[in-house]
């Protein structure tokens, strides 16, 4: 819903600006259409080219310019006209920038303007040192509130400096552009401590596999719980199984492999 209102509001002021600069291009072309349109007179008598200019600058152009019309009907653009545009233009631009970032904290520049709250910085730097951490687990590290937390990571995620991925009744948090999304999910995984011990028993037994009962029995754990697991690492396809007899056999999917070596690598 925020993030509907964000961009409403930042539409609304492109909207503004388009419809400014319009304006502006529109003015500068009756300034030269009159131009054009009086310029065929120059040959006529010059008092009957000065009223038709003048007719033509009173009805379409700021008084002002009347100043500026010579003997030969060619209307001039005086400085303070070009003076107006060019502050009309900047003022313009400028309550676009205020408006644009005041909509619900959006920036121009997210990625280099969001990290200058304190609580966001810590929030950011827990991320970044404890990839697939989930909201409760940042609230208690941090000693923060959920409602305080999930605002500043709302805006993280929006500014693109984080990213999510759902995880059973978990939200994970990563750093952007840190890591492949092979190995996010490999990190998911390994923060279930159950989950953990059964990809990492069937990597030890990777390469001739490991049967549901051998694993159930190395764990010391039932049949049907080591079963969920192992749904659990089937459908995030990290684990391939193959049946031998009666017997289902696990193994690691090989393009998961060196990723699950180098994390594991890296946290041993």
């Amino acid at each position: 819903m925020r993030g509907k209102k964000r961009r409403a509001g930042v539409i609304f002021a492109l909207v503004i600006l388009c419809a400014a600069m319009l304006w502006n291009i529109v003015y500068i072309g009756v300034i030269l259409l009159t131009h054009n349109g009086t310029s065929s007179l120059a040959e006529q008598p010059i008092l009957s080219v000065m009223e038709q200019n003048k007719h033509l600058i009173l009805n379409d152009m700021h008084p002002q310019t009347t100043q500026s019309t010579n003997s030969l009907g060619i209307i001039m653009i005086s400085q303070n006209e070009i003076k107006y545009v060019d502050g009309f233009l900047i003022g313009t631009f400028f309550i676009y920038f205020i408006i644009a970032t005041n909509v619900q904290d959006y920036n121009l520049f997210p990625s280099q303007a969001k990290l200058d709250n304190a609580t966001r910085q810590k929030i950011y730097q827990l991320i970044a040192e404890n990839e697939g951490i989930h909201l409760r687990e940042i609230c208690r590290l941090l000693d923060k509130k959920m409602g305080v937390v999930q605002y500043h990571l709302y805006i993280l995620e929006n500014a693109n400096l984080i990213s999510s991925m759902k995880d059973g009744r978990y939200k994970r948090f990563f750093v952007n552009h840190q890591g492949a999304p092979e190995e996010r999910i490999i990190i998911s995984l390994l923060k279930r401590e159950t989950t953990a011990k059964v990809l990492i028993t069937i990597y030890q037994y990777n390469g001739k596999g490991i049967s549901h009962s051998s694993l159930a029995k190395h764990l010391k754990s039932s049949s049907q719980a080591i079963t969920w697991h192992i749904h659990k690492l089937e459908d995030a396809n990290v684990i391939l199984t193959t049946k031998r007899g009666c017997q289902k056999f696990y193994q690691i999917n090989p393009t998961y492999l060196p990723v699950l070596e180098s994390i594991l690598e890296k946290y041993s």
